[in-house]
């Protein structure tokens, strides 16, 4: 079997940055943090904190079309180590989350704007 057929269920593209913080903390401390994708179900970020999968966070989504932030809450299923950067000294994680609570409206969004830049990386808002 052809190793790089997608075997997701949903689209995964570009989003730009989040904020987020661990739900047992205090939500006004959010972090920022860039996104590596996003799908109508979840999001993959870039940290420079471990996290604990079943760890739940509350995520600010801002898209790169300049449309309203999406704010959800989401469960930790994966964490590793990085590679994307190289910073000596430095330890960075990639972390899927998917959407624990997210509205139907912003699943609708997700998915126009998933269809939308399917094939290609929006120019950010100005």
């Amino acid at each position: 079997m052809d190793s790089n057929i997608n075997r997701r269920k949903n689209n995964r593209v570009y989003a730009s940055f989040v904020e987020y913080c661990r739900v047992e903390n205090d939500q006004s401390k959010k972090v920022q943090a860039f996104t590596e994708n996003i799908s109508t179900t979840g999001i993959c970020i870039l940290i420079n904190e471990e996290v604990k999968v079943g760890s739940f966070l509350f995520v600010t989504i801002y898209l790169l079309d300049g449309s309203a932030t999406i704010e959800t809450k989401g469960e930790v299923v994966w964490a590793r180590p990085s590679t994307f950067l190289d910073v000596k000294d430095s330890k960075h994680y990639d972390v899927g989350i998917n959407f624990a609570e997210i509205t139907i409206e912003d699943q609708d969004r997700l998915s126009r704007y998933s269809t939308k830049y399917a094939n290609e990386k929006p120019e950010p808002h100005q």
